[in-house]
């Protein structure tokens, strides 16, 4: 059983220490990063038989023509992030231009402004860091403002976890693309579940790993 993990926006891998953890040693686990602090992995090209991805690693993970899977976990995730007419729902090309254009100033003060949006009850400490890599964090700003892959997600192989107090993913967007009867809700735990929550999302992919 191979699965690959994919982290959010200003994140990195360690978000899928304590859900990896849960698995056991029978589950080949390759966690990508896609190096917003200072260092990258990303598969060139690789089938799985289950992707992870958390936040704007869903985006990605749908994004990507050369790596594939048998089935999808979202956990938070979205498979378009900013709104336009056809997606009310999302979050407003204003607030993405605003980190854009803040990021270069004070990359500090927008990522401790959007942890403080993932996680308002204060679970999980933000930690500041000298090796951000700014471009890769405003590649991925750019990412979420661009990037619209509704049509590539597949509800029949896809298994999602969200959360009804997440403030960066809302209930409204979440069932916007998964629908109300596809959706597993975790417990008031924010939009950090894999931190907040790891036991709901090894649920989650055990589900996945034992479905037909």
């Amino acid at each position: 059983m191979r699965i690959l993990f994919v982290h959010g926006w200003g994140y990195g891998p360690k978000i899928w220490d304590a859900v990896i953890a849960q698995l056991g040693h029978d589950v080949e686990c390759t966690v990508a990063d896609l190096g917003f602090s200072g260092t990258q992995a990303i598969p060139e090209e690789a089938h799985f038989d289950i992707a992870v991805g958390h936040s704007l690693g869903v985006l990605w993970l749908l994004s990507q023509e050369k790596i594939t899977w048998n089935k999808l976990v979202s956990i938070c995730g979205f498979s378009k992030f900013s709104d336009d007419k056809s997606f009310p729902q999302g979050v407003s090309l204003r607030v993405i231009e605003r980190m854009i254009r803040r990021l270069p100033i004070s990359a500090e003060s927008v990522l401790k402004s959007f942890h403080d949006l993932c996680d308002p009850l204060g679970q999980i400490p933000f930690e500041n860091s000298e090796k951000r890599d700014h471009e890769r964090l405003s590649w991925g700003l750019e990412f979420l403002r661009d990037q619209d892959a509704r049509t590539l997600l597949n509800p029949s192989n896809t298994f999602v976890l969200a959360d009804k107090t997440d403030l960066v993913v809302p209930e409204d967007m979440s069932r916007a693309f998964f629908g109300s009867s596809n959706i597993t809700w975790a417990d008031g735990k924010g939009h950090l579940v894999p931190l907040t929550d790891p036991k709901a999302c090894h649920d989650i992919i055990k589900r996945a790993i034992l479905s037909q």
